[in-house]
C-alpha cells in the first residue's frame, strides 16, 4: 500500500496538470471581453468631454472570419496601444495589448500571405474600433471555446 499511494499521487498530479494545460490553451477569455467594454465606456466618457479625434487601422468582421483571424487580433493589439496613448489610459492598454497578443498566438492561421496589413485597412474613429473590437473577440470565443 505505501508504493502504490506515490505512484496514485503521481498519476493524479499528471493528469491535473494535463488538465490546466489544456484549459489554458484555449484562446479565449471573458477577461478580455469585459476590459473592451469597460475601455469602450471610458472613451465614450472622455469623448464627451473632450473633442479628441482618433483614428486606427480597423480590421473588419470579414478579415477575423473568411482567413484572417491571427493577423486581425495583432492589427487590434498594435491599434489599442495607439488609442489608449492618445486617450491617455496607457496601464489599461498595456494589459488588453497583452490579451490580445496572447489570443493572436493561439490561433493557427495558414494563409497569412492572403491577409491585409493592417495599415492598409479603414481608419475608424475610437468608437467603431472598438465596437469591432468587440464582435471580434466574441466571435473568437464563440469559434474556440
Amino acid at each position: 500500500m505505501q508504493r502504490e499511494r506515490p505512484a496514485l499521487v503521481s498519476v493524479f498530479v499528471f493528469l491535473c496538470s494535463v488538465n490546466i494545460i489544456a484549459v489554458t490553451q484555449k484562446p479565449c477569455s471573458r477577461d478580455l471581453i469585459n476590459n473592451v467594454l469597460t475601455l469602450k465606456e471610458k472613451v465614450s466618457n472622455i469623448s464627451n468631454k473632450l473633442s479628441l479625434n482618433c483614428s486606427l487601422y480597423t480590421p473588419t468582421i470579414e478579415d477575423y472570419e473568411q482567413i484572417c483571424p491571427k493577423t486581425t487580433m495583432q492589427c487590434f493589439a498594435s491599434e489599442i496601444i495607439v488609442l489608449t496613448h492618445e486617450w491617455e489610459v496607457t496601464r489599461m492598454g498595456k494589459k488588453l495589448n497583452k490579451m490580445l497578443d496572447k489570443l493572436a498566438s493561439r490561433i493557427n492561421q495558414q494563409t497569412a500571405s492572403k491577409c491585409r496589413r493592417c495599415e492598409v485597412m479603414k481608419e475608424e474613429n475610437a468608437t467603431t474600433f472598438l465596437e469591432n473590437l468587440l464582435w471580434t473577440v466574441e466571435k473568437s470565443n464563440s469559434d474556440y471555446c
